[in-house]
């Protein structure tokens, strides 16, 4: 995927970068198990740049095609199977 298409998918979830990502991963599993295309950014774990020698961490965002964005807020919003 090259940032242009990246820029046209939309964001259906986000979380914290400190939890290594993991429920991020599980989250973009859930929609691909169900057919729908689903990406984290930033692809790594922690982005950081040190700024005062602490690193700045970004949030991960989980992203769909924005046709697939209230299906995929729905699946997501299911209880269980994570």
């Amino acid at each position: 995927m090259n940032d242009k298409q990246r820029e046209e998918w939309v964001v259906v979830a986000q979380f914290n970068a400190m939890d290594t990502g993991v429920a991020a991963d599980m989250a973009v599993s859930k929609l691909q198990g169900g057919g729908i295309p689903a990406m984290r950014f930033p692809t790594s774990s922690i982005t950081s740049v040190l700024a005062g020698g602490l690193p700045a961490v970004e949030p991960i965002r989980v992203l769909v095609p924005p046709d697939q964005a209230d299906k995929a807020r729905e699946v997501l919003a299911e209880p269980g199977g994570d």
